[in-house]
């Protein structure tokens, strides 16, 4: 089989609508100019769509006979993976819309990378944002990265209530196993500043799991609190008749 005809099978083996790139292709590192040429001529002969620079995709016909663009789904795919290696995760709205935080659905996706940020992408029915973010981002850590995002936006989420909003959280983390709520610790501790400390504190001091002691979580709390300056304010506005011990955090 020629390379031309690898190259072909490899791409028309790839579902209609699918972006890809150059790089994902697996000729390219052995001849990556000749891959070039035979993608270019595809295009070329219609059979192969420009995305943006380097990337195309296979487009498939609608009744009318007109090409369909890529889906908003594959749109946000390319985003957060390259060469299937995770490279960014989901936050902001979208996040909080998923977990159930507001029912608002926003029109721009904001992607968390470890590389720049960027000005919003208009894709026709949605945007996308990136926004450069510090920790690492592993598929290992993705959930706890976004859990710690909405701790950090708690008072900028759209469309919801405060104590509702620490109430799911507390039910998410509580379900987490003693690896992740201590790796959760972690991360916030390393790359999130005293709000979202603050606020793990106390949702770790109101929260038990038949998978963790509780003596776990008051541990991650102590070491939470020494991380904290005992005279900065946190004004969240949240109910202190529920959130009793909000106080000994120095959320008001």
């Amino acid at each position: 089989m020629s390379i031309s005809q690898k190259i072909e099978k490899e791409i028309f083996e790839m579902s209609c609508g699918q972006i890809f790139s150059y790089s994902e292709l697996a000729e390219y590192r052995k001849s990556p100019q000749a891959v070039k040429k035979i993608v270019s001529r595809l295009v070329t002969e219609n059979k192969l769509t420009k995305f943006q620079k380097g990337k195309f995709y296979r487009a498939k016909k609608n009744v009318l006979g007109f090409d369909l663009k890529p889906s908003d789904s594959e749109l946000i795919r390319r985003e957060l993976y390259e060469n299937r290696k995770l490279k960014g995760y989901i936050t902001g709205m979208t996040l909080y819309n998923r977990l159930g935080l507001t029912t608002q659905v926003p029109r721009t996706v904001k992607i968390a990378t470890n590389n720049s940020y960027s000005r919003p992408t208009n894709h026709g029915t949605i945007s996308i944002r990136k926004v450069k973010v510090s920790a690492p981002i592993l598929e290992s850590n993705v959930k706890l990265l976004q859990y710690l995002d909405v701790l950090k936006d708690i008072k900028k989420i759209l469309g919801s209530d405060i104590n509702d909003s620490i109430f799911i959280m507390s039910r998410i983390i509580n379900d987490l196993n003693k690896s992740n709520a201590t790796k959760l610790a972690k991360l916030a501790t390393k790359y999130y500043g005293p709000q979202v400390r603050s606020l793990l504190g106390l949702i770790f001091e109101n929260t038990g799991s038949k998978d963790i002691e509780s003596s776990l979580y008051e541990n991650l709390a102590r070491k939470l609190k020494k991380t904290l300056n005992p005279v900065t304010r946190y004004k969240l506005n949240i109910n202190s008749k529920i959130w009793a011990n909000a106080k000994n955090w120095s959320i008001h």
